[in-house]
Parts: structure tokens; sequence; C-alpha cells
């Protein structure tokens, strides 16, 4: 009985308590359906404009339909939308829509602070019923979005209680909704947010139209400002490079071997920025091995004026370079020195620079940033990482806020990664680092001498590649990834940091952790390929014209494991990660720099012969398997058709001899071939195999004396 008394007594509390919940969302859907003649769509169409697309409404192009957000009538022929901040190149028109009724419209006014425009009709809305705002309503308060949701337009109203926060910084505000129409419980219009949120006090309240507004005349004037200060502010940079090195094989010395457009280029356009102080920041993101073949810079200012400038220093976290101009040049940017969190929701002017070799384009619009975000180590920036921002944004005085950047990648996350997007730094950032420049720079991404161009760093290993089989059968399957990683050393070269750490052949190498880098560098021979044997015993039946084309019997100097670690700059300090008789054993190291090497060494051509030699290096000398202090230079180049071609000499033989004379070097070489009269003779090894080859250093035609 008691159970029964008690369960009847609490369906009358829920039943009680029931229906002041139902008279609260009768009252809602009154407050929605009283507000409907005021809710409108505001549809762009959109169109691609030469090849691009815009950043926003691309289902909606692709799909050929129009892309729509909600908006607010607040005059019978006026309505205030949240900021589409589409470049205009892309808005074939604008039409507002409230039920079947459709008239077309145009942007009228952009908010100095507040996310919205104001958008001018034709013709006002046969329905329509502006709002009337009355910022002396008390709460409580309704909150009424109007917004598409599941391919349905919706109207939602719900209670608006936005709670109080307080940012670290001390700020207090109140988070809300996005577009947010703000009602009393009558449905009577108090004020509307669209900055996603509202201050503590009530400065909130009120009609949108009393907010400031740039007017179109006001926007276009800013922006052809903006245009004129950029053309002396940004200008376009060339870089001037000498050619790659060719290296045996018929490959150039790009990254790893490669033939990337930037690792082959001679000749690199980028977009500059002009400081104080007669220097120039240049947006460029180049590699060391690249930065070493650049021999001049050239600014290119308005009016055809040429400035060289030089080479000053690589910034070692983002991808830019620093140069000192010869002249200083008119027209350096202000850099903002107000804080970065003051700039949210504020309109500001951008420019977007595609570079297309000598030429470019510029694109300028206004833009906004309604919250930061972190980044790499906790730092601020202005967008957001899935979207890519290339723009520079100033604020309406004329002062740089922010600029794209991307951040300089760690060599162990570049190789799985070729690039990063640029984001939108603070120029507060910029500006510190500018001046500690000395600090900032990587002294390892520098320019070289021709001669010093070819500079490697190396531990001493020959590594092969593991592989599955190899991986599962030493046990360090689940250390590599099944051997996707990792490498057997095959030899280690006496006295190289190898040997002096006490690394073995036979051991496996797994990875490198550098200092200062998080990540590991994976142990990955991405160029390793197995070509089989030379083919020293088809030489002679192999056409002229193949010779380039041979790659070295010996595993290059050069491969993706030495370009890593040089990279990571001589210096630097690392750690390598060995497994070690079913353990994994870690030994300290230094980048240090690799001895001579066979693209590095030193070669003379001999243009009378139509050859050209190199010195013995150490990876060549194991190879033939000649102690230091043998005599031999290696042939590296026969032209076709000369005369050391017709004798029969071929790429990769070694001249131990001129007229019977030991030649240690190529100097030595090449006085030996001066002095040696009418009739050379080369004393010449290709392998194991010895002969002498016989060449008049005269024409036949020509007469002895």
């Amino acid at each position: 009985m008691r159970v029964r008394l008690f369960f009847a007594v609490a369906v009358l509390l829920v039943v009680a308590g029931c229906g002041p919940t139902r008279t609260a969302v009768e009252k809602q859907a009154a407050v929605a359906d009283a507000l409907a003649p005021s809710l409108v769509r505001v549809q762009y169409t959109l169109r691609y404009d030469k090849g691009d697309e815009p950043d926003a409404g691309t289902m909606e192009l692709k799909e050929e339909r129009p892309w729509a957000m909600g908006g607010f009538l607040v005059a019978p022929d006026e309505v205030v939308a949240p900021d589409p901040q589409v470049h205009p190149r892309f808005i074939e028109r604008i039409t507002v829509r409230l039920g079947d009724d459709v008239v077309p419209a145009r942007l009228a006014g952009w908010g100095k602070r507040h996310n919205a425009v104001r958008i001018r009709l034709d013709a006002p809305l046969e329905a329509g019923v502006p709002l009337a705002f009355d910022a002396s309503q008390k709460p409580p308060y309704l909150g009424v979005t109007y917004a598409e949701r599941g391919a349905t337009w919706r109207t939602t109203v719900k209670p608006f209680e936005p709670p109080v926060s307080i940012s670290e910084t001390g700020r207090r505000y109140r988070p809300t909704l996005r577009s947010v129409l703000v009602v009393d419980a009558e449905g009577t219009p108090v004020g509307l947010s669209v900055n996603g949120e509202i201050p503590v006090d009530d400065s909130w309240k009120g009609s949108p139209l009393d907010w400031p507004f740039y007017t179109t005349d006001e926007r276009t004037r800013m922006l052809a400002d903006t245009k004129k200060r950029c053309e002396r502010a940004l200008p376009r940079v060339t870089f001037h490079l000498r050619s790659p090195k060719r290296v045996a094989g018929g490959r150039y010395g790009g990254r790893y071997g490669g033939r990337d457009e930037i690792d082959t280029a001679t000749e690199i356009h980028a977009t500059g920025l002009l400081l104080e102080g007669g220097r120039i920041l240049v947006f460029a993101e180049l590699k060391p091995k690249v930065t070493a073949r650049l021999e001049s810079i050239a600014v290119h200012a308005p009016g055809g004026k040429t400035v060289p400038a030089k080479f000053v220093g690589s910034l070692a976290t983002y991808g830019c370079l620093v140069a000192e101009l010869e002249k200083p040049l008119v027209g350096a940017v202000a850099l903002s020195e107000a804080p970065v969190r003051d700039v949210r929701q504020e309109l500001l002017l951008m420019i977007d620079i595609r570079q297309h070799g000598e030429n470019r384009t510029a694109y300028f619009n206004h833009g906004r940033f309604d919250r930061l975000n972190l980044g790499w180590r906790g730092q601020l920036y202005l967008d957001s990482l899935d979207r890519d921002q290339r723009v520079f944004a100033f604020d309406p005085a004329g002062s740089l806020v922010a600029m794209p950047l991307p951040r300089r990648q760690k060599v162990a996350v570049e190789r799985r990664w070729s690039s990063v997007r640029p984001r939108l730094v603070p120029v507060a950032r910029v500006r510190n680092i500018l001046a500690n420049l000395a600090k900032h720079t990587d002294p390892s991404n520098v320019p070289l001498s021709e001669a010093t161009e070819q500079r490697l760093a190396w531990l001493g290993v020959i590594l092969q590649p593991l592989g599955r089989d190899l991986a599962r059968a030493n046990g360090v399957a689940q250390w590599t990834n099944d051997g996707d990683s990792g490498a057997i050393v095959s030899y280690v070269y006496p006295d190289s940091p190898a040997a002096k750490a006490g690394v073995a052949a036979g051991i496996i190498l797994l990875r490198l952790r550098a200092e200062g880098q998080v990540e590991p560098l994976e142990v990955q021979l991405q160029d390793h390929y197995d070509r089989g044997p030379f083919p020293w015993d088809r030489m002679d039946e192999m056409p002229e014209t193949y010779y380039d084309r041979i790659p070295p019997p010996w595993q290059s100097a050069e491969n993706s494991f030495t370009r890593a670690l040089t990279d990571l700059g001589f210096g630097r300090r690392y750690q390598a990660e060995f497994f070690i008789d079913g353990r994994i054993v870690t030994k300290r190291f230094e980048v240090t720099p690799m001895p001579t090497h066979y693209e590095s060494a030193g070669r003379h051509k001999a243009a009378a012969l139509g050859l050209t030699v190199r010195d013995l290096t150490y990876e060549v000398r194991r190879y033939f398997q000649k102690a230091e202090g043998e005599p031999g230079i290696i042939v590296s180049k026969v032209e076709p058709g000369s005369k050391a071609s017709v004798a029969g000499i071929k790429p990769y033989e070694i001249v131990t001899h001129v007229n019977a004379r030991p030649v240690a070097d190529v100097k030595a070489f090449a006085k030996a071939v001066a002095t040696a009269g009418d009739e050379l003779r080369l004393s010449v090894k290709r392998m194991m195999q010895g002969r002498v080859v016989k060449m008049r250093m005269t024409p036949e035609s020509e007469p002895r004396p």
C-alpha cells in the first residue's frame, strides 16, 4: 500500500513539473513564428576565377547551388548577416530570400569590429517585417538562430544564459553562438551577437544599425591605399644560383639525389618584405643544399629599379631569409605594436600574392579572425592549421599585423612531408627574432663556395636497407616497422666517427635522436636500389652516349642518410640507436664533415685529350682496394669522339702512370700531360687488368720538328 502511494505521488510531481516546460515550449514556438518574417537567407552564387576556387562555399559551387547563410531584416531594404569574407572575384551575384520571395542585393557595409555585413536590397521583401530592437527589455532572454541543418532551414529558440568566462589575461566575456538574435520572453529583439561572444555588461544590447561599419567607399579607399603601400613594401626578389653539380649517373645533386624543381633551379623568384634599417625579409624556404648555391640576390623596386642585396642569414624557425640591401629603398613597412589578441574580429586588409616566375598576381580583400589558435611550442597563430593562409594582414592604419610563414621543418619530419602550410604569424614574434638575428639563424644554411658546395656529413658506415625478411631474421621487426626503417651496417671506415665509437659491421642502426628535435630521425635509405654488378665486362661494347648515364660502381657518398645528417648541421650533437646482441645500445656522436668524396674531389679537364679525371677518394679507394698513398687518379668523363675515346679509355678506369711516371693526384696528372711531348703513354687499370694506352699529342697532319 505504501509503495502504491509513493508511486502515485511521484507521478503527480512529474506531471506537475511537466506543465511549465510544455508552456515554455509553446512560448518559444510562438516567438519563432512571430520572428519568421524577419529571418532571411542571404544567398551567394559563387564562381571560379582564373582556375581558382573560393575558400568557402566550394561544395555548393561544385553542386551548382547558392552558398547561403542566415540573416536578419533590420530595415525594409537592409539585412545584417555574418561577413562571408569571400573575395568579390568569386561572387557572381547576391540574393536575399524570404519564403518564395527572392530579391537581388549587394554588400553595402562591413563591420569594423563586428563579424557582420550590411546588405542592401534592390527592393523590399513583400512579406518582410524589420526587427525593432529595444535595449531596455529585461531578462530572461531567448536566443534565436536561423540556419540550415540537415538539408532544411530551421529556426531554433532556446534560453539565452551565456556563462561568464575570464581569460588568463583577465578579459571578461560571455561566450555565445555566432549569429544569434537575442529577444525577451515575448520575442522583442534586444540585441544581436555575431562574434561568438558578448561583453559582460549591457553594451551589446541595441540595434546592429548602431554598430560602426565601413562604407563601400571607405573600404575601396583602404584597399587602394594598401595596394599602393604593398607595391613598395612587398617587392619581388630574385635569387641567382649556380647550376647544381651533375653527379655520376646523370643525376643532379638535388635533395637525396632527386630532381626537385627547387633543388635544380638556377633562378628563384619570391616575395620580400622591406624592413627598417635597409634589410629585407624574403619569403622563400630554401634547403641548405639550395642556399649553398646562392650567388646573388636582386630586389626589384617599383619603376623597374633593381637593387642588389647581400645574404645575412636563414631563419632557423621559419622558412625565410634576411638580406641586406646595397642601397636602402623607400617604403619599409610599419610593424604593428598592438597585442595580437586585440585584432580578433577587427576588419583587416589582406593581400594574397601569387608568384609566377618573374610575374605575380596580387589579390586585395579584407578578412578577420574570430579567434587565436595554439601552435608549435604554444605560440599563437591567427588562423587554423586546416586552412592554407598565404596572405599578409594589415590593420586599417596600414601597419602589418601578420605574415604567412611556414615553420621550417625538422629533418625527421621533413623526410615524411616535403612541405608545410604557411600560417599567419603575428609580427610581434618576427620582430623579436629580427632583433636578435644571430641567435635565430641557421649557421648551416648559408651560401657556400663552389669548392665547398658538395660538403657532406658522415657517420663513417656503409648501410644496407633491412626489408621485411632481414628485419624478422634479425629480430628487429618490432623496432623498424617490419623493416620499413633501419639498416644493417655492412662496413665501417677506419678512423671514422663510427669506428671510434666502437660500431662494428653486422649490427643494425635503428634511428637517430638529435638535440632540440623531439621526433627521432628514422633511418630510411630512400634512394638505395640494387643495381647489380657493374658492367665492367661490357664497357667496350657500350655506346659512348651511355657513359654519362652509368652510375659509379661504388655506393655514392651522398644518400638520404648522409644528406639528413648534413641538414642537421655540423657540430650538432645526436644519439644513434643500434641493435646489438638482442638489445638497443645508444651511442653519442657529433655531426662531423665527411672527408673529400668523389663528387667533391679535385678534378682536371684535359681538353686536348677529351678527358676529365678526379682524385681518388676514400670510398673509391675502398672499392678498388687501393691503399692510401698508392698512385692513381680516376677517369670521370670521356668526351665522345675525343682522343681518349678513340684510344679506348672508359669512365671509372684508374690512370696510375703518365709516361712511366706515377701520378698521385690530378695536379700531377695535369703537369705530366703538359710536359709529355709528342706521345702520351697512360698506364690504365680496369679493375685488376692493366694496359698502356698511347696517344699522339700533335695532329697527324702537323709535321714533327
